[in-house]
């Protein structure tokens, strides 16, 4: 069992130079995973000169360990956003996701990345009163999904399911190398400093019209309020020998979800947020599913959460109308990735923001209170070593053999070299 996502080896990612003079751009794009480069990509068809930067590789960070789930039923949302903002807004998430797909669709005739349209069903082998709440309201939004009361997944009970057809599921390495090749791209590249129109690494600055801030987890601190907005969750993923099944299946009893490629099928869940216990469940429950020798490929991925579920695409800051930011993916992050890259690019050009992903909407959530709390009782823990982002006193992960902010997510090797951000340096 190797430790490392099964796309790693899949795929070579092309190299790109480090920026090694000034230059100036209309955009700037900081971050090349995902929704950086499908930012990059949109904009440059549209005819404007972009410029990204990435501090290490294209690719190399959250992007190479996502399952890459491209579907538009994410859970309960439906009726999460219903609750919290109505039907309007519901409608509005509807629509921005059955655009993201059918954006995949059309890059497919144009890119190999191994896209394959196939059903996302969500199911429960408890409680089939929530997934019949979200089919009553998926049906008011005319929206067709179809009830089922079984599965292509040997040992994983049902009870009742909602299934969305003519959703899909692709490489995330693939599609990333496939279109980096158009783009400008400077790798190695570290944004040191943010000004209004400037950007600076450590010898040199890009002048920009516009920036779009696509580093998974924001890391300007003084604009927009992030740190207290945003929480990270560690997911576990495993890929293993099995006849591949059609679709992508998610269960909300036990959080695990499923998806096939080629003859392996890759099983991810038991997230945990980054202040709570690591859990040693998982590879067991796997394994006695499937047995622990089938398992081939085994890694942990890292989400950003928002506080009510719903992305912060749209203005980093109201102070700074020319700055962009996508992030706070909630775990659908191919999604809202190629959501990210129409809306940003829509606001360049001038379009208004849309009010249900705006980055700058109402914080007030119970939420927000927990990650004050986590925040502050963090800082105040008198011990070493310390996070470079916040100054959070860290925990050590004795499973993973990582240290982790408990507030904001950033962790570490035993080495303390930066495996996921907010922290950016030693």
């Amino acid at each position: 069992m190797e430790n490392k996502s099964i796309w790693e080896d899949t795929v070579h990612i092309g190299s790109y130079p480090k920026l090694d003079h000034s230059i100036k751009t209309d955009v700037l794009v900081i971050g090349g995973g995902i929704t950086g480069i499908l930012c990059a990509s949109e904009l440059k068809k549209r005819g404007h000169e972009v410029v990204l930067v990435e501090q290490k590789r294209i690719g190399g960070g959250i992007t190479k360990n996502t399952t890459a789930f491209i579907s538009a039923l994410h859970e309960t949302l439906y009726q999460d956003v219903v609750h919290k903002y109505g039907y309007k807004y519901a409608s509005d998430y509807l629509r921005l996701n059955l655009m993201a797909i059918e954006e995949y669709k059309k890059l497919r005739q144009k890119y190999d990345f191994d896209f394959k349209e196939c059903p996302s069903t969500m199911f429960t082998a408890m409680n089939d009163d929530v997934i019949l709440k979200e089919k009553k309201i998926l049906d008011s939004l005319n929206y067709h999904t179809e009830l089922i009361e079984s599965l292509p997944l040997e040992d994983v009970s049902i009870k009742l399911g909602i299934r969305f057809n003519n959703q899909g599921r692709l490489n995330p390495l693939k599609l990333i190398n496939a279109l980096a090749e158009d783009l400008s791209i400077y790798e190695e590249t570290r944004i040191t400093k943010l000004q209004k129109n400037v950007a600076y690494t450590e010898k040199y600055r890009i002048e920009f019209n516009n920036v779009i801030v696509a580093t998974h987890y924001p890391f300007i601190n003084r604009f927009g309020l992030y740190f207290l907005k945003l929480r990270q969750r560690i997911s576990y993923i495993v890929s293993l020998n099995h006849k591949e099944i059609d679709g992508t299946y998610c269960s909300i009893d036990s959080g695990l979800y499923f998806r096939g490629y080629d003859d392996n099928l890759i099983i991810g869940g038991y997230d945990r947020d980054t202040k709570e216990p690591c859990n040693k469940m998982f590879l067991k429950r796997i394994s006695s599913l499937y047995g622990f020798n089938q398992i081939n490929y085994s890694w942990t991925n890292q989400d950003v959460m928002t506080l009510d579920g719903i992305p912060y695409i749209g203005k980093y800051s109201l102070m700074r109308k020319n700055w962009f930011v996508a992030t706070g993916f909630n775990m659908w992050g191919f999604t809202w990735a190629m959501v990210s890259s129409k809306v940003l690019s829509d606001m360049i050009e001038g379009k208004e923001e849309i009010k249900l992903i705006s980055p700058n909407r109402s914080i007030w959530h119970k939420q927000l209170f927990i990650n004050i709390g986590t925040t502050i009782v963090n800082m105040l823990k008198i011990k070493k070593p310390r996070c470079t982002h916040l100054k959070v006193a860290l925990k050590y992960n004795k499973i993973d053999k990582t240290w982790e902010c408990p507030a904001h997510g950033s962790r570490y090797d035993d080495n303390f070299n930066v495996i996921n951000d907010p922290a950016v340096k030693k």
